[in-house]
Formats: C-alpha cells, sequence, structure tokens
C-alpha cells in the first residue's frame, strides 16, 4: 500500500487546521465575545490537540491496521457503520461550509454576481481528480504548493502591520457568553480526525514524531496571529469584515507601484479552499466505501450529486449553511470531535491491559 509521509501528514493538518477560520469565523466569533474570541479558539484548539497524542498512541499499537478494521473489531458491525455515517457527513458538511464561504469571498471581490455553475465546474473536476489519484498523490500536490501558500498567507499578515493596529481589548465578555461561542464554532475544529481515516497509510518512522507536533503547532500559531492583527486593525468594527485573511490587507491594497496586493490574499484562499475541499472529499468517500460495498467511482458520483442538490436546491442560501453550522451541526461536531477520541482513549486502554495481563501469564 502507498504511504504518505509525516512530512506530508503535516501539511494536511496545517490545512485542516485552516478550515474555516481564515475568512468568516473572526467576524461571527467577535459578535459575541469580542476580542475574547482569541481566548476560546485557543481552549478549543487545546482541546483538538488533545487528539494528537491519542492518534499516535493509536497509530503505534496499531500500526498497519485500518480504523475501521479496529472500530469493528471491537464495537461491531452495526456501530462502526454508524460511527462512519456520521464521519461521512461531518466531513460532507465541512467541504460544503468551506465552499459557500469561499464562494461568496470570491462573488464580493471579483464576480460581483452569482458564478455558482462556473465555481462548481472549476472545482469539482479538480477535486474528483485528487480523490481519484489517491491519498498520495494530493498530499504530493499540496506539499509541493505548501511554502507558497505559507508565503501567501504570512504576506497578508505581514502587510497588515503597514495599517493603524493596537492592542485588543481583552477580557469583556462574560463566562456565558464564552462557553456559548465555544459550542457554536465547534463544528469548525475537529482538525486531526482525517488522520484516524487514514492511519494505516502513514509512514511513522522514529524520532519523526516531533515534525508532526511542529507542524500542528505552526498551524495554530498561525492562526492564532491572523486573530490578533484582525482584532487589533478592527477594534470595533470586526464583526462587519467577513474575510478576515483578505480584510487585513484593506486600506493598504496599493503600495507604492506595486499596485493592488489583494490578489495575494485571493491567490492563498484559492489554494487552501481547494486543498481542503480535496482533503474532506476525499474522507467522505472513504468513509462511503467502507459502509457500502461499493467502489471509488461511486462513492465520487455520489458526492458531486449531493454536493450539487444540497448546495443549490436546499442550503444555496448562505446564510442557512452559516447558521447550520453554529446551531445544529455543533451536536454532530461534539460526538466528532470529543466523544470519538474518548473512546478511542478507551479502546487503547483495554488493548494495553490485555496484553500486560497476556505477558504475565
Amino acid at each position: 500500500m502507498k504511504q504518505i509521509s509525516i512530512r506530508q501528514c503535516g501539511v494536511i493538518i496545517v490545512m485542516c487546521i485552516f478550515a474555516n477560520k481564515i475568512l468568516l469565523m473572526p467576524s461571527l466569533m467577535y459578535e459575541r465575545t469580542s476580542a475574547d474570541s482569541i481566548f476560546v479558539m485557543l481552549l478549543l484548539f487545546l482541546l483538538d490537540f488533545v487528539m494528537l497524542p491519542i492518534f499516535i498512541k493509536l497509530k503505534s499499537i496499531y500500526p498497519d491496521k485500518k480504523f475501521y478494521d479496529i472500530l469493528k473489531e471491537r464495537l461491531g458491525t452495526f456501530v462502526t457503520k454508524v460511527i462512519y455515517l456520521l464521519l461521512l457527513a461531518f466531513f460532507f458538511f465541512k467541504c460544503l461550509l468551506v465552499f459557500s464561504i469561499t464562494y461568496v469571498y470570491f462573488k464580493q471581490q471579483i464576480y460581483q454576481d452569482e458564478f455558482i455553475f462556473l465555481a462548481l465546474i472549476a472545482f469539482l473536476p479538480v477535486i474528483n481528480c485528487a480523490v481519484f489519484n489517491g491519498l498520495r498523490a494530493f498530499s504530493r500536490t499540496i506539499e509541493m504548493f505548501f511554502w507558497i501558500v505559507i508565503t501567501g498567507f504570512v504576506v497578508c499578515l505581514a502587510i497588515s502591520l503597514f495599517t493603524p493596529i493596537s492592542v485588543p481589548l481583552f477580557f469583556m465578555s462574560s463566562a456565558k457568553d464564552f462557553l456559548y461561542s465555544m459550542h457554536n464554532h465547534i463544528f469548525a475544529f475537529g482538525d486531526f480526525i482525517f488522520l484516524f481515516l487514514v492511519m494505516d497509510r502513514i509512514d511513522f518512522k522514529k524520532g519523526s514524531i516531533k515534525r508532526l507536533y511542529c507542524y500542528a503547532l505552526s498551524g495554530i500559531f498561525l492562526v492564532t496571529l491572523l486573530f490578533y492583527l484582525f482584532y487589533a486593525k478592527y477594534q470595533m468594527t470586526a464583526f462587519m469584515h467577513n474575510n478576515a485573511l483578505a480584510d487585513l490587507l484593506v486600506f493598504s491594497v496599493q503600495f507604492n507601484a506595486i499596485g493592488r496586493l489583494d490578489i495575494i490574499a485571493m491567490l492563498t484562499i484559492m489554494f487552501i479552499t481547494l486543498f481542503q475541499m480535496e482533503i474532506f472529499s476525499f474522507a467522505f468517500c472513504d468513509c462511503f466505501i467502507n459502509i457500502f460495498p461499493l467502489n471509488k467511482t461511486f462513492a465520487v458520483v455520489v458526492f458531486d450529486i449531493l454536493f450539487c442538490l444540497l448546495y443549490y436546491v436546499f442550503i444555496g442560501r448562505y446564510e442557512t449553511m452559516v447558521m447550520s453550522s453554529l446551531f445544529w451541526l455543533p451536536y454532530l461536531a461534539i460526538f466528532i470531535n470529543y466523544i470519538l477520541p474518548i473512546l478511542m482513549l478507551v479502546l487503547i486502554f483495554i488493548k494495553t491491559r490485555r496484553d500486560k495481563l497476556e505477558k504475565k501469564d
């Protein structure tokens, strides 16, 4: 089986960390917890980060075993399929949310009008190709463009320093608002869950685990820095700016003779969105294939049909998708982000205890 390296695994983690956090989320969080949203985000990141050592321990116990087979062996086929069905829904709506937010951003910045069919024609074939070529192929692509994307991200943050900024006002929100904001934005997290699905396809070499932590912490640091600079620039009006990474360039889009600089944000967001949709689409298809005894082609076709129908017919309105991510999707995320890792921790404990008892006997 073709495996991916720790480096490729790391760049995938960073793309997942960026998902649904660099455009709309800073504005949404500011409405309830103002600049304290940084602390809300850091606490959610901390809860997410606990998943990484759980994953590493599980991988060390079952180095070549599929996540589906581990669950099936311990919990039975029916429970495993239910869990995978929830994972399928989780990744599908993540993909839909990423597309919805980015689509509105490009509509506002470039087209000034609806271009949904053009967007679908541009995105879906690329995503489908990535799924067909497999995890190793698209992870190499992400690895190839990784430093270009990170450079674009950092340049956007750096340019914001040439505009007036001041220290944000902290500790202005109540404990109730803090907890409410945490609950509302849980769905945007769960950044390490993808690793569990592909654990059998990750090549863990001795001494390489630290690199995985470095990639994860680097992604968290960049998102935190984005939040800080965004709130430092828009202390009172942050709730009005729905495209955080791009809005950092407002009032500085023309820089001497260089011309408009917002193209840097556009290209960076385009690449990040494309990579995120490839990751989430692959996860959807992987879950689908494990639930139903069908091939990858059928899974891709089902994804495309569901994506177009749900977006265009049912939740084509941008506000509907965003409200769903704040009100009912968090309940799905609570299971995926917290209950499932705790369940895996229990299975690890049981497996470790049995192995110790067998050695004693």
